[in-house]
């Protein structure tokens, strides 16, 4: 199933930001307050279509701002629920900043002034040093001085400090 992008959202300040695909009534990107579940996204999507049932353990699953969530269908009565991380140019226009612990190279030229050679620059400055402990590392890496720091700091954070490969995401059965 491929993304949807004909999504009209209205971005609101604040919040956090859930999309919501796949076998649901109104697939979409919605906001919520702090302490939003799997259950709560499904149902502002308009719930779970064709009578599917899902893990009722995953329904209590917390999510983060910024996650998607894709439910699929896996036979005739049953559904999974796959939870990733949003497109990276969809977390930028949603002031979601990207972790450069775990970024990779196509979610961070996604950031304007970010272009492929500093994306690898990054990917590799990480690598050779486990990863970044503070944002202020970026300074170190070659093709980001202070002035081009100053206009992506606010795009990046600094989540993990181990440098481990970005995965595509945790599927819940």
């Amino acid at each position: 199933m491929g993304s949807d992008n004909s999504l009209i959202v209205h971005k609101e300040n604040g919040g956090t930001y859930i999309e919501v695909l796949g076998e649901v009534g109104d697939p979409g990107i919605y906001n919520f307050n702090e302490g939003v579940t799997v259950c709560d996204a499904v149902k502002r999507a308009g719930g779970i279509r064709h009578s599917l049932s899902i893990d009722t353990s995953l329904q209590s699953t917390g999510l983060k701002k910024g996650e998607k969530v894709t439910v699929q269908r896996i036979s005739r009565n049953m559904g999974t629920v796959l939870i990733e991380r949003m497109e990276p140019q969809k977390l930028i226009i949603f002031s979601i900043p990207l972790d450069i612990n775990t970024a990779t190279q196509q979610e961070l030229i996604a950031v304007p002034e970010i272009g492929p050679k500093t994306a690898l620059n990054i990917i590799e400055y990480r690598d050779k040093n486990n990863g970044f402990s503070a944002m202020e590392e970026l300074k170190n890496v070659k093709g980001i001085g202070n002035v081009r720091y100053e206009r992506i700091k606010s795009m990046l954070s600094v989540v993990g400090g181990s440098c481990q490969s970005a995965s595509g995401g945790d599927t819940y059965h």
